[in-house]
């Protein structure tokens, strides 16, 4: 299969003013231990994921894991290998105890993260310009994007792995075969609406065989929570709102969510989106995917069995779309509410994995390191380009919190009753609506 795509692909870096090695800050911890936990203790900047291990260091990592100890004049260590909720509970436990377990924990915005005010809130060490010195893709507008509860902001972007961007991953040859336009056609137009986008996935889902049973789809369906996040945002809907007391409500009941949720609704029920299950990547024409994973390999080595060539998209634009986009992934960076100095530990955990400058020294280079891992899987300079500069408004809606209540799994029962079982959205959301909403104060204490 052609790539068009270059090994390394020349960006054009916008460097932060006065963000140079020689500016790095100068903290003195004073020889202290500083505790990190992760449950991502495969995700180094020396290197791929999986190339290197936190815990189990060798001899280059550790190298640069005493590089920022020198730097900060402090050790540190890494406690308690796990995943998320296991810290958290660990943290619990440990702060009923008086104990400090650690001093740097991932995890994103949840209900029990903010319930049992375990967290520092960070809005006095993360200002409107924070994210300034972080390489393009990851550079916030808002420093609240995907890190806040209303206006405080208790977490930071702390690895630069993956922005988690989801995109329409689309059969290009199919489109071909079928005769139905390039999706990167009609998008140059200005005419990627949901009115098209129905077009689309119409003409391409096809009985292949004649046996009176569909075979090949528009769409299909992997993970019905992502989707709906996705749609959202395409209509820019709001699940939320803030009264003038300052209490958050949801507002699902509003227009624009139930329009989107009756789009995807008709869509299903005429047949062209696929059930999860129901159909297979080389039976559909499209899915939705995080842009950067379909490089991975079991991604490549799918693309490779099916013979296609595939593209990346942006999704459509709904009626009441403002060309809004989910860039970024929530930010999963906390400190500890014991821990007297977040700003000192925030800089530690911005050198350790070289998230930013100064300690990512030579920007243009970490950007090519970078787009090198990902551009082996894409098929054209269009998904290159959608990937790497989209010009869209970056959002992170609805908020991790307003998702963990409202999507329990990644097949949420009230949304699938609508979605996939044809259940009124009206009725369905109105009967959720106040269970959620109590959850929601519970949470907030409001």
């Amino acid at each position: 299969m052609k790539r068009l795509i270059p090994v390394l692909l020349l960006l054009v870096i916008v460097f932060a003013a006065g963000a140079k090695a020689a500016d790095t800050l100068k903290i003195d911890l004073g020889g202290r231990t500083v505790r990190i936990q992760s449950q991502w203790y495969n995700i180094t900047p020396l290197g791929p994921r999986g190339a290197y291990n936190w815990y189990d260091p060798d001899e280059r990592l550790q190298a640069h894991i005493e590089s920022v100890e020198k730097m900060f004049n402090c050790k540190i260590e890494f406690v308690l290998q796990g995943n998320a909720e296991d810290a958290l509970e660990e943290l619990r436990l440990a702060v009923l105890a008086g104990d400090q377990p650690f001093d740097f924990f991932a995890h994103s915005i949840t209900p029990a993260l903010i319930g049992d005010g375990l967290v520092q809130p960070l809005n006095d060490y993360i200002g409107p310009n924070f994210y300034d010195a972080y390489p393009k893709l990851f550079r916030r507008p808002d420093p609240r994007i995907g890190a806040s509860v209303g206006d405080t902001i208790y977490t930071f972007e702390y690895n630069n792995h993956s922005s988690e961007a989801r995109y329409l991953v689309w059969n290009k040859s199919l489109f071909e075969r079928e005769g139905v336009e390039s999706l990167y056609d009609i998008y140059e137009r200005g005419e990627w609406t949901w009115d098209k986008f129905e077009e689309v996935v119409h003409a391409l889902t096809k009985d292949k065989d004649g046996d009176g049973i569909t075979d090949q789809w528009g769409i299909r369906s992997v993970n019905v929570r992502d989707e709906i996040i996705v749609m959202l945002v395409s209509n820019s809907a709001r699940v939320s709102k803030t009264t003038e007391d300052g209490k958050l409500v949801f507002d699902l009941l509003n227009p624009h969510v139930i329009e989107t949720l009756e789009f995807m609704q008709r869509l299903y029920r005429d047949g062209v989106w696929a059930r999860r299950g129901q159909a297979e990547l080389e039976q559909a024409a499209m899915t939705i995917q995080i842009g950067t994973e379909i490089s991975g390999k079991s991604y490549q080595e799918h693309f490779q069995t099916i013979g296609d060539e595939w593209g990346l998209m942006l999704p459509a634009q709904g009626p009441n779309g403002k060309n809004e986009f989910n860039m970024f992934v929530d930010a999963r960076g906390a400190i500890p509410v014991y821990v007297e100095d977040p700003a000192a530990i925030i800089e530690v955990v911005s050198a350790l994995w070289q998230i930013k400058e100064p300690y990512i020294e030579d920007m243009e280079s970490w950007e090519e390191t970078y787009w090198e891992r990902y551009t082996s899987g894409l098929f054209d300079i269009e998904s290159y380009e959608l990937l790497s500069n989209p010009q869209v408004t970056p959002v992170f809606l609805p908020t991790q919190l307003e998702r963990s209540v409202l999507f329990e799994s990644s097949n949420p029962a009230a949304f699938v009753k609508i979605i996939v079982n044809g259940e009124s959205a009206t009725s369905v959301l109105a009967a959720e609506q106040p269970v959620w909403q109590a959850q929601l104060d519970e949470i907030l204490k409001q």
